[in-house]
């Protein structure tokens, strides 16, 4: 019998760092609230950070709102 188990998540596995992390959930957020109400994405920036566990401080995380927020509606956010 083999004693290859996963005891651990998959994704504790990788080696992402935090701000690749950081990174992919604002690439996400670009596509998914581009041209949307600045409010709307600082909220959803806020949310999507604290779930994942990562302290992003205020002022970036205005910052980057506010740059989706002015960013080209794309088909994805559109919707």
């Amino acid at each position: 019998m083999s004693n290859n188990t996963q005891d651990e998540p998959v994704q504790d596995q990788n080696s992402t760092t935090e701000n690749d992390k950081v990174a992919g959930i604002l690439q996400q957020q670009e596509a998914d609230l581009a041209g949307h109400d600045e409010a709307q994405v600082l909220a959803a920036l806020r949310q999507r950070f604290a779930d994942g566990g990562h302290e992003v401080a205020d002022d970036v995380v205005a910052e980057h709102a506010r740059r989706i927020a002015g960013m080209e509606p794309n088909r994805f956010s559109q919707e």
